[in-house]
């Protein structure tokens, strides 16, 4: 009795050895993703918390009378920012500045009094944040503070 061994069908070692290959490509490709999307997303939520801040801390000093917006760790107790710890108030060169931190945000704070009349101050505002283990990003902002007159 003849076997006739052509008229079987299976996987040879070729077909699950090229199926193997597709399947690690794909796991690679869709890891390589996945990853890159997580970090994106995580980069976009540092930001967007960074914005908060930013947002919170501008929106009291408009609340604030201008004599009060000045280098002092008063400035910045705010109830949204309850976790910030003042690490130093200084003036250089006549602009009052504010440094501090919340968690792994770094703030500073730069008052500076536009014509020395006390009439107008540019605020800047740098948020520095780590993004991921080699880089930050940094936030800067501007705002302008004026003395209301009164009638």
């Amino acid at each position: 009795m003849k076997i006739n061994l052509k008229g079987k069908e299976g996987f040879t070692t070729v077909d699950l050895s090229i199926a193997m290959i597709v399947i690690i490509i794909f796991v690679v490709i869709m890891t390589s993703i996945s990853s890159s999307v997580y970090s994106s997303s995580m980069e976009a939520k540092r930001t967007a918390v960074a914005l908060n801040y930013a947002v919170d801390i501008f929106e009291h000093i408009g609340e604030v009378n201008i004599n009060e917006v000045r280098a002092s760790s008063d400035l910045l107790e705010i109830s949204s920012l309850q976790n910030f710890v003042c690490e130093n108030t200084s003036t250089v060169n006549g602009i009052d500045i504010i440094t501090g931190k919340i968690g792994t945000y770094q703030i500073r704070v730069e008052i500076e009094d536009y014509r020395n009349d006390g009439v107008v101050k540019i605020i800047t505002l740098k948020i520095t944040y780590p993004v991921s283990k080699k880089k930050t990003e940094t936030l800067e902002l501007q705002r302008v503070k004026a003395q209301e007159k009164t009638a």
